[in-house]
C-alpha cells in the first residue's frame, strides 16, 4: 500500500521557464539601474537568446551587446541566482498537494544550488505541503539525481519502505532512474513537450506510469491501492 509521494520540482510543480523568466527581469532591472541599459532591450536580448541557443548563452550575448557596460559573468550570474523569484504552483496544485497531504506522506528531491532551489520553495509555498525537502547539492554535486543517496534518504526520513513510495517527475534518465535504483516505481510527468523520450533508454528506465497533469494523479493512487 502506498504511503508517500516524492516529486520532482523544476518542470514538475511549476514551470521553470518562469523561473529564468524572472531570473532574466532581474538581471534586466539591475543593468538599467546600475549600468544606464535599457530594461526592455536587455531583458529582449536575453529572452531571444534563451529561445535560440539555449540558457548558456545567455549572459555572453548580453555582454557582448553592451560593451561599454563592462558587464562580468560573475556579477550577471550572482544577481540571477540571488533574486526573489516571481514564480506559482501550476493552477489547482496547492489544493491538489493539500488534498494529498491528508492521505500520503510527501517529499520533494531537488538538484541545483541549494540556496537557488530553497528560494524557489519558499516562493512556491512548498514546506507548508512537504514533510520533507531534500536538495541534493548540500551532499556534494556528485549526490545529484540518478544517484542513489538522496532518494534513500527520503525513504528514511519518511519511515516508508520502497514499494510503499512513489516518486512524480519530468526526466526519466534522472528521476526514473533514481527512484528505480531505490526500489520505487516512477511516474513521468510528460507535459510541455519536455523529455518525453531519452536516447539509449533502457527497459527498467521507463516509467511505471505517464501522465500529463499532477490531476491525473489521484487515478493512479486509486488504481495502485
Amino acid at each position: 500500500m502506498l504511503r508517500a509521494l516524492v516529486f520532482d520540482l523544476d518542470d514538475t510543480l511549476y514551470v521553470e521557464r518562469d523561473f529564468l523568466m524572472s531570473g532574466y527581469r532581474a538581471v534586466a532591472r539591475h543593468l538599467a539601474e546600475t549600468k544606464n541599459c535599457s530594461l526592455e532591450a536587455a531583458l529582449s536580448i536575453m529572452v531571444n537568446a534563451f529561445e535560440q541557443h539555449g540558457r548558456h548563452s545567455v549572459f555572453p550575448t548580453l555582454m557582448d551587446r553592451f560593451p561599454e557596460a563592462s558587464l562580468s559573468i560573475s556579477e550577471l550570474i550572482d544577481v540571477y541566482r540571488q533574486h526573489k523569484p516571481a514564480i506559482q504552483l501550476l493552477p489547482g496544485y496547492a489544493e491538489l498537494l493539500r488534498k494529498l497531504g491528508r492521505h500520503f506522506r510527501m517529499g520533494v528531491i531537488t538538484d541545483g544550488l541549494p540556496v537557488v532551489q530553497e528560494r524557489k520553495v519558499h516562493a512556491l509555498g512548498l514546506r507548508s505541503f512537504m514533510d520533507k525537502i531534500i536538495y541534493t547539492w548540500e551532499y556534494g554535486s556528485e549526490k545529484q539525481k540518478p544517484h542513489p543517496f538522496s532518494f534513500s534518504l527520503m525513504l528514511e526520513c519518511l519511515r516508508v519502505e520502497p514499494r510503499s513510495a512513489l516518486y512524480i517527475g519530468d526526466n526519466p534518465e534522472k528521476d526514473c532512474r533514481g527512484a528505480h535504483g531505490v526500489g520505487m516505481k516512477f511516474v513521468q510527468v510528460q507535459c510541455r513537450g519536455t523529455h518525453l523520450d531519452s536516447p539509449g533508454m533502457a527497459g527498467e528506465d521507463k516509467p511505471e506510469f505517464a501522465i500529463e497533469t499532477l490531476f491525473q494523479l489521484p487515478q493512479i493512487l486509486q488504481a495502485m491501492n
